[in-house]
């Protein structure tokens, strides 16, 4: 038997065609129905089964008999969990009040909705999750600059585009489907330009690669923009006609000649000033978006706006080849978005107030939030950003509420598809304040180090045993959907059925029984049931029309791409980008280098691995079975450090060890490591914590909010160090 199914292994959720024979999946292989890819995947989705079968799911629900990280567990009922969980959640509630209960969600298993539905109408603001650093953040700067988010169209891309930016990505680890395209349309004589502290395999196939100094993103952007500005290179029709603040856009980058910006960069001037005219000149042109700008410390924000708005000035913005805008036409408008499924509206401004760093990280609190959506309504969009994603409390004001209770105490926690302790920098500051709560419950595949030190643990249900209808607003144009493989083994259950079996016991309103009742509820405006829509639709996309804004405009405050931004202006901050030096690198501590002389970027993924997940699964681990950081051989040498010895790297809080591979791609004073490690195989009792403590490059980084982007809160993934040899 063949099954429609969806992968959520990431956020792309691939359709997927599942055999099934006698209740049990045998294979899973690439629907060519994919109304978007056409049967395009990466080679994670063969591991469903793996995943699926694995002999460490979590199968039933536990509940912690020891102490924390002791390893003591009895298996209880659902029923008895969850019983249990709502009557500690209603003691925190009485006691201190909802914002004393928060939550953090990870990889979005089954959509982020229902995660913030159950904190919206719990009462609570505070929720989070690492969207702050990874794609939240661009998606609401681009939306704030032009009214909506950007999206790749690979067939556009193949065919099309006679330039593309690999900026802060790596395309052959991260995602093979774009690598795939790129190659597609280099074959045809399009450029490449790389901008990278590492030469990355695009930048051994492409034009030209521009290898700067870590967190100098938002000076190269704006070095660009000198020059394209300066030289003239920009699209003149479009600037005139559809922007707002060209003028001062043009003063403010006046002051970032080539020379100034190769200074701060480390890039020869002569290489910033050829990429800026090549990519310029080359139209249709494109930036995929990369996750390294999200993720650079105090000057992430205006990083972000300074590509987007590199996009717009050259003419590439909404254009076949070049950056697709996303509109919600057709179908797909008569489909209920997932925000009005969150109950955004049903959290009240007063208790909005409240949202730990809501006050300083304006962009991704309600004020910013709400700033950025009122204007959606101006298009044909039928909703607004998922409020879990747009919306989000501090973590590092989160956690230090938790250990010192300040503004206010924060008791409780709920851990859902996440790992906080591989997840979260200043993991150590993490750790303590989680052993700090009267209540940390988790639902996941498997046991974590988050998980350990728990008071509660439940199974979920992986992508193969429920149902999906699968759907990001703004960042793309279409809807996919899958029925569950198999029934779900043991007792795992749906993440739906803990959210609303916890809602539902501290009174909240959760009309929909089961999850494929919500789905029928979201298709009704089709005439389709949820399995209807499966079996004889699959997926819908919007009409791929382009140049929409010479009707419509753009969604924002002036009907016009904001060079110079008025919801910036409005919140308090710099309405135009500028470049500020973070405050721990060698150029402005050099007392800090002294000690540190080298740069740690944390940026170092594989296709093995999809963020934490996975080091459980052999397959994955026999392809790639240690944590490596690259060193420059010269700087290897200099420490006495060989090819596949084990390295120490240390910061002020603390060192880690990963093994070594050599990189002559890359600065010698520029050191990547892996992120994410843990070791499954070893002990999950404290203090081993699955070997939390060995690894994982996230002890290494601070989240001192003075080093967080002062505009949506997001930490530095990078910093100062020095590596040994392990003895």
């Amino acid at each position: 038997m063949i099954k429609k199914v969806c992968c959520e292994f990431c956020h792309l959720n691939c359709c997927v065609l599942a055999t099934v024979d006698k209740g049990r999946v045998v294979k899973v292989r690439a629907d060519t129905s994919d109304p978007v890819r056409k049967g395009a995947v990466c080679a994670r989705i063969a591991i469903g089964p793996e995943v699926h079968y694995h002999p460490s799911r979590l199968n039933h629900p536990l509940k912690r008999t020891g102490a924390r990280g002791e390893g003591k567990w009895q298996q209880i009922s659902w029923d008895q969990a969850l019983d249990e969980i709502a009557g500690k959640l209603s003691e925190v509630r009485a006691k201190y009040g909802p914002e004393a209960i928060s939550g953090s969600k990870g990889t979005g298993r089954n959509r982020s909705w229902m995660f913030s539905r159950f904190f919206n109408l719990l009462g609570s603001p505070n929720y989070t999750s690492p969207g702050i650093i990874c794609r939240c953040n661009t998606a609401t700067i681009n939306v704030l600059t032009y009214g909506a988010d950007t999206n790749t169209r690979l067939a556009s891309l193949s065919t099309s585009a006679r330039c593309i930016v690999v900026w802060g990505s790596n395309p052959t680890e991260t995602s093979p489907v774009l690598w795939e395209a790129m190659k597609k349309a280099r074959k045809t004589g399009t450029k490449i330009i790389v901008v990278d502290p590492r030469r990355i395999e695009a930048a051994r196939i492409g034009d030209l690669w521009l290898n700067l100094r870590p967190q100098t993103d938002g000076a190269m952007a704006l070095g660009w923009l000198n020059v394209i500005i300066g030289e003239g290179l920009y699209d003149r029709d479009f600037v005139e006609k559809y922007t707002h603040g060209f003028d001062r856009l043009r003063e403010r980058v006046a002051a970032y000649t080539p020379d100034r910006v190769s200074g701060i960069t480390g890039v020869p001037a002569g290489q910033i000033i050829e990429a800026a005219r090549m990519y310029a000149a080359a139209r249709p042109a494109i930036i995929p978006w990369g996750l390294k700008p999200d993720q650079i410390g105090v000057n992430s924000t205006q990083a972000c706006r300074s590509i987007a708005i590199l996009r717009a000035i050259t003419g590439n913005l909404d254009v076949e080849g070049g950056e697709s805008v996303p509109a919600l036409t057709g179908d797909i408008r008569k489909i209920i978005p997932d925000s009005e499924l969150e109950g955004y509206e049903r959290l009240s401004p007063q208790q909005r107030d409240k949202q730990l760093g809501g006050g300083k990280y304006k962009l991704l609190a309600s004020s910013g939030y709400e700033a950025v959506v009122e204007n959606l309504a101006k298009l044909d969009y039928s909703g607004t950003m998922v409020s879990a994603n747009g919306f989000n409390c501090s973590p590092a004001y989160l956690w230090r509420a938790m250990l010192t209770g300040k503004p206010y105490p924060v008791k409780a926690h709920i851990v859902h598809a996440n790992n906080p302790l591989l997840q979260a920098t200043n993991t150590r500051l993490v750790y303590d304040a989680l052993k700090s709560l009267d209540l940390l419950a988790v639902i996941d595949y498997f046991m974590t180090p988050t998980a350990m030190i728990a008071d509660y643990v439940l199974p979920a249900a992986d992508w193969l045993e429920r149902p999906i209808l699968s759907r990001f607003e703004l960042s793309r144009n279409f809807v996919v959907a899958g029925v569950k493989a198999v029934e779900p083994e043991f007792e795992r259950r749906n993440d739906y059925d803990f959210f609303r079996g916890l809602g539902i016991r501290l009174g909240e309103d959760w009309p929909w029984p089961a999850l494929e009742d919500v789905f029928d509820y979201q298709l009704k405006g089709l005439g389709y049931t949820f399995r209807e829509f499966v079996e004889k639709v699959r997926g819908v996309a919007s009409a791929g029309d382009y140049r929409k804004y010479e009707k419509s405009g753009f969604a924002t405050p002036t009907g016009k791409v904001e060079l110079y931004s008025t919801i910036f202006e409005g919140l308090g901050y710099d309405p135009l980008p500028a470049y500020q030096e973070p405050r721990d690198t060698a150029v402005a501590s050099p007392g800090l280098a002294a000690s540190y002389p080298l740069i740690l970027t944390t940026g170092f993924r594989t296709r093995y691995f999809y963020h934490t997940e996975h080091r459980q699964i052999k397959s994955m681990r026999d392809k790639h079975p240690d944590p490596l950081v690259q060193i420059h051989p010269a700087t290897a040498k200099e420490h006495g450090i060989a090819l596949g010895d084990w390295v120490w790297i240390e910061t002020p809080l603390g060192k880690v060890k990963l093994r070594c591979e050599l990189l002559r791609g890359t600065d010698p004073k520029v050191v990547h490591a892996q992120n994410g490690w843990w070791f499954p195989e070893q002990a999950g009792e404290e203090p081993n914590l699955f070997g939390l403590w060995q690894s994982n490059v996230n002890v290494l980084i601070d989240d001192d909010p003075e080093k967080c982007d002062p505009i949506t809160g997001g930490w530095p993934h990078m910093c100062q160090c020095r590596i040994s040899k392990v003895d």
